[in-house]
């Protein structure tokens, strides 16, 4: 979905330079480093996106993160500051879209721009965050259109001369596309020129309204499985970020994953042959008018049916993982902090196969994590050639002087990095030695 980001003066980050992605992305590094900051200006785009009032240009406190003010999320407070958030798109989720030329029979393409880079100010007397320039542009074509926001107006590039007079730009939130502006333009086919160019340019960025739909987030502390629940007349509802509604989109029937199962079968197959946690999950009726319900299953060791709620904090972490992973969508992409909590160091592993195997298949995933045994088994499987190194980038971490640096650790087809860095993981080896020592003294 995304080829490649980059953010300027975002939270400890002054320039986090390109980060090039491609399916499996994994972010790791000491608390405190800034991993998160770059899954928070996708999400930061995504609530924004989907805020019902389409004058919002960022909406820094919303359903996906809240991060406070504009002064909370610019480096080091500084409100004359600006932000930038850049995004590249893969070519295959951006649609060719065909429009029939204005009394012509015959049809033209365009494609939607690939390419975006938006720069957000700051009026701190009216409290307000405010689109300062915006740069985008289509490849196939070369198609580029820029605007930076000087003197209460806006100066445009990317526009044919002879329309500029005739031209102004409107905005979805933060997404820019161009509509008429001052006395149409006397001549005809100028005047449809113009219209033809107002709809192009509404049309290649409407649909990453669209695009942004299909980013999906699950949270770093996920809910506690309740003991019953109650679906009522919906039987579907998406997943929060918490894992709220988990119950109720377990009861859809619709295809997903392997082979078309359902969202509960390919649970079920994940939790008993992959993971041999659970066994038989399934929703049972608790009361005669099969309103109130409970998530029930069996311990894969052995033993009778029992209820979710009592089989620990690491089940409850897990599940939202596992279902939110299956239902995102091909060619979307799935957030995801710290996936591994409460679980033992083997289920940790084996949640590296589940990020494996649904990002082999065209998902993209971004995870945020301290484990080195989900590392670990995803270097194994580069070594085992389950997945092909490009699909996977690794990305180190670390703050320096209160400001965050990101590296990309290049994978060998072995599952060695091609450098290892100064510092990575070396906590097991240093707890190893610290033993050695203590054992010879």
């Amino acid at each position: 979905m995304f080829n490649r980001i980059r953010v300027k003066n975002f939270r400890s980050i002054a320039d986090s330079k390109d980060l090039n992605l491609s399916r499996l992305n994994i972010f790791v590094g000491p608390n405190n480093s800034g991993k998160s900051s770059i899954l928070y200006s996708l999400l930061l785009l995504k609530q924004t996106l989907e805020d019902k009032e389409r004058d919002s240009v960022l909406v820094t406190s919303g359903p996906h993160v809240d991060l406070g003010g504009y002064l909370d999320i610019v480096r080091d407070h500084k409100s004359k500051e600006s932000i930038m958030i850049e995004f590249d798109l893969n070519e295959k989720v951006v649609p060719e879209m065909r429009i029939r030329e204005f009394k012509k029979a015959k049809e033209s393409v365009t494609r939607g721009f690939d390419q975006y880079k938006m720069e957000f100010g700051f009026k701190q007397k009216r409290n307000e965050i405010y689109l300062l320039s915006f740069d985008v542009f289509e490849s196939a074509s070369k198609a580029n259109l820029r605007g930076k926001y000087l003197k209460s107006k806006w100066s445009l590039k990317g526009i044919p001369p002879k329309l500029k007079p005739h031209v102004r730009p409107n905005f979805d939130h933060f997404l820019p596309h161009l509509g008429p502006a001052g006395k149409k333009p006397r001549n005809k086919k100028f005047l449809m020129e113009a219209q033809e160019l107002f709809f192009k340019s509404y049309m290649r960025v409407d649909f990453v309204s669209h695009l942004f739909r299909n980013i999906f987030y699950v949270g770093p502390i996920r809910e506690h499985i309740p003991r019953y629940g109650i679906l009522g007349t919906m039987p579907y509802s998406e997943l929060g970020p918490s894992g709220q509604n988990l119950m109720r989109v377990l009861s859809q029937v619709t295809g997903h994953g392997r082979a078309k199962t359902t969202v509960l079968q390919e649970l079920n197959y994940w939790l008993d042959e992959k993971f041999h946690l659970l066994k038989k999950v399934r929703i049972l009726d608790i009361d005669e008018g099969k309103t109130v319900k409970a998530l029930v299953a069996e311990d894969n060791r052995g033993g009778k049916s029992i209820n979710l709620t009592a089989t620990g904090s690491g089940i409850s972490q897990l599940l939202p993982v596992v279902v939110q992973t299956v239902l995102t969508p091909q060619r979307g992409c799935l957030i995801v902090e710290q996936p591994e909590i409460h679980l033992h160091p083997a289920a940790q592993a084996d949640l590296a196969d589940l990020f494996v195997h649904y990002g082999s298949q065209g998902k993209q995933l971004i995870v945020e994590t301290h484990s080195e045994h989900l590392l670990l088994r995803i270097r194994r499987r580069v070594a085992e050639r389950k997945i092909s190194p490009e699909l996977v980038r690794i990305f180190l971490v670390e703050k320096s002087s209160g400001i965050t640096k990101i590296k990309c650790l290049q994978l060998e087809k072995n599952g060695h990095f091609r450098q290892w860095p100064k510092g990575f993981f070396e906590e097991g080896y240093k707890e190893a030695m610290g033993i050695a020592e203590a054992q010879v003294k």
